[in-house]
């Protein structure tokens, strides 16, 4: 029940932001933007993520990650229903677009690590592959439902009823999350601003010194 919990918040929470990266670059150009806006949006999309994701991962040593997955899904659901009522309202600007989607990338950058550094809390050592491999597939189901999702929503009912169906979305992943029983196991680590910045050094020196790590890690950044 518990690890049943945990796949519905992240398919829930995968849906939304999948169907957040196929509409928004759309409607920006609906909305009379150009090419340049759409690649400002997709860098957008990226860059903040990953600039909080090595602190991140040290967060989840310190903080409950489901009380991070939790706080993450109900803000990403607050400022996406916020966008809602503000094209309801009539006073929808591609900027906005572009400043929520650096907050949204955001969180999902805190909400990753915490979802990754979780499960193995949750079951048992011998049924961590298949349940990483459930977790895997059921991204890939999202990221091949969010956009027929989102094609429909916005094709039918326009942007505003995506945005709605969209943070309602995260709330739903926000609530599910919030029903799983689980005890946070704080890794022994030094505590405060300089405990942080020694493990995330730590991290670093690890990278630098396998180089097939600095190698992949070298490809992605290209990509």
């Amino acid at each position: 029940m518990i690890f049943l919990l945990f796949i519905m918040g992240r398919m829930i929470s995968d849906t939304g932001t999948s169907i957040q990266m196929m509409i928004m670059p759309l409607y920006i150009i609906d909305a009379g933007g150009s090419a340049a806006t759409v690649g400002l949006f997709f860098f957008l999309s990226l860059l903040p993520a990953l600039l909080v994701y090595p602190f991140a991962g040290v967060l989840g040593d310190r903080m409950n990650r489901k009380t991070i997955m939790v706080a993450t899904d109900f803000i990403s659901g607050g400022v996406i229903l916020t966008l809602g009522f503000l094209s309801y309202w009539g006073i929808m600007e591609i900027y906005l677009l572009l400043v929520v989607q650096v907050m949204i990338s955001l969180l999902n950058g805190l909400f990753e690590p915490a979802t990754r550094g979780m499960l193995p809390q949750l079951v048992n050592k011998d049924e961590l592959t298949r349940s990483n491999s459930t977790v895997a597939s059921m991204r890939s189901a999202s990221v091949l439902l969010g956009p027929v999702i989102g094609a429909a929503l916005y094709a039918t009912f326009g942007i505003t009823m995506v945005f709605f169906v969209n943070g309602i979305s995260f709330l739903l992943s926000g609530s599910s999350e919030i029903m799983i029983r689980y005890k946070h196991v704080k890794r022994q680590a030094t505590e405060g601003i300089s405990g942080m910045m020694s493990d995330l050094l730590e991290g670093v020196k690890f990278i630098l010194t396998k180089k097939i790590i600095g190698k992949l890690c070298y490809v992605l950044v290209q990509r």
